[in-house]
């Protein structure tokens, strides 16, 4: 689906882009969608020099790119603030992240994130951006130590996460804060008079108190924020919105982060950042999640233990399709016995209701009324002999043994007798 919206992009329109570029785009996307690109001129690989990448914000090591998510979260800056550095806005996550996405030098993007969240403007949008980039090259979030609120909605767009043993996530809440300083001008001497037009112009203002509508105001405001928040964890993680809820904005340290299924691993981030990983398709969200190049041998207790929820979700899966399966091989069972061809099948009923009660299958089924009425053909042969055989009384239409109601009598009882037979033993 997402190379579709590109191709809405692309196709069709006027674009402003070099005819260079253009070539990439096509031919990034021409295999994906089986596109004749044999007149197209081939493309070269795009690298980039190590002066570059560190320009652009990340470095690359094996072809791993690491981006750092540090500090106080923003979603852009004003000329001349914070000159040493601070904030990270989102602006230049993006940047940075898109120049790593189209570096052909780069095999796996690692988020490094050490950051107790920030602005709402603008991260669920780069949010949303990493998260559709899954599948196009691998994106691995490293909690190294916290990843918080914002840093923790961004590190849930990668398609995997660790946390070290001392590492936390979580926060998973919004959080709105009104001060008023309106007794302290008072008792300053001060007096604050706004000027405006619009009845909610001054909701919010340090220089009155908060009033109960605006109140009401905001913490819609703030609901609205936390709902989008959950849907959006419970998207990415393939958690449900009850269990992202139920963290109760929580924090989550090194296992119990995994058992909440709010990361995936528990792994030191040095020994993380010297791991590459490849990319492999998973079921989960139907995004590619990747498996460590190195072989590792994990033992059930293990798995359990290290990732509660996966382990959960294999469980619970696999008592499904076991379920499923069940159902589907009892009724080609109960299927089997009643389509015995014959009719003495239908003049044994109480041989075909044995059947399907004890779990016999249709063979041995056939093979009890074969013996069956070899006992009787031996038995009529020897009343013969003795002269002791009455002549059987006449059957009615309906009490023929092929006639279609003694057959649709028979299907009934052994359809009921059947799932009475399987749900006692199931």
């Amino acid at each position: 689906m997402r190379n579709f919206r590109i191709a809405e992009l692309v196709f069709n329109q006027p674009l402003m882009i070099s005819e260079s570029k253009l070539n990439v785009i096509l031919q990034v996307l021409g295999p994906r969608m089986n596109l004749d690109l044999s007149g197209l001129p081939q493309t070269e690989a795009v690298m980039l020099s190590d002066d570059q990448r560190r320009r652009a914000g990340y470095r690359v090591e094996n072809g791993v790119a690491v981006i750092g998510i540090y500090g106080p979260l923003m979603h852009r800056l004003l000329a001349g603030e914070y000159p040493s550095g601070g904030p990270t806005t989102y602006g230049e996550i993006r940047s940075c992240f898109d120049t790593a996405l189209m570096d052909d030098g780069v095999d796996e993007i690692k988020l490094e994130i050490d950051s107790h969240g920030g602005m709402v403007s603008g991260v669920f949008d780069l949010a949303e951006h990493i998260f559709q980039s899954r599948g196009v090259k691998r994106i691995t979030a490293v909690v190294n130590e916290s990843a918080y609120s914002a840093a923790y909605l961004l590190a849930c767009a990668a398609e995997w996460i660790t946390v070290p043993r001392t590492g936390c996530v979580g926060s998973i809440g919004v959080i709105s804060t009104h001060a008023d300083f309106s007794r302290a001008e008072d008792a300053a001497g001060i007096t604050v008079t706004h000027i405006y037009a619009g009845a909610r112009k001054t909701d919010g203002s340090p220089h009155i108190p908060l009033s109960t509508e605006a109140q009401t105001l905001f913490q819609a405001s703030v609901n609205q924020t936390y709902e989008l928040f959950t849907q959006t964890v419970a998207r990415y993680r393939g958690l449900s919105v009850e269990d992202v809820r139920g963290t109760e904005a929580g924090y989550f340290i090194g296992k119990k982060a995994v058992a909440a299924g709010l990361a995936d691993e528990v792994a030191a981030a040095a020994e993380e950042m010297a791991t590459k990983r490849t990319t492999t398709q998973t079921a989960k969200g139907g995004n590619a999640l990747a498996a460590n190049q190195k072989e590792v041998n994990m033992t059930r207790e293990e798995l359990q233990t290290n990732h509660a929820a996966l382990y959960a979700s294999i469980v619970e899966e696999g008592r499904t399709q076991g379920a499923a399966t069940a159902v589907a091989e009892e009724r080609a069972r109960v299927t089997a016995i009643l389509t015995i061809p014959g009719p003495a099948a239908v003049a044994h009923k109480a041989l075909l209701l044995e059947g399907i009660k004890d779990g016999k299958s249709a063979g041995d089924v056939a093979l009890a009324i074969q013996h069956k009425e070899a006992e009787l053909l031996g038995a009529a042969a020897a009343g013969i002999k003795e002269g002791a055989v009455q002549p059987a009384p006449a059957a009615s239409a309906g009490d023929e043994p092929g006639s279609a109601d003694a057959q649709a009598a028979a299907v009934d009882d052994a359809l009921v007798a059947g799932a009475k037979s399987w749900a006692e033993s199931h």
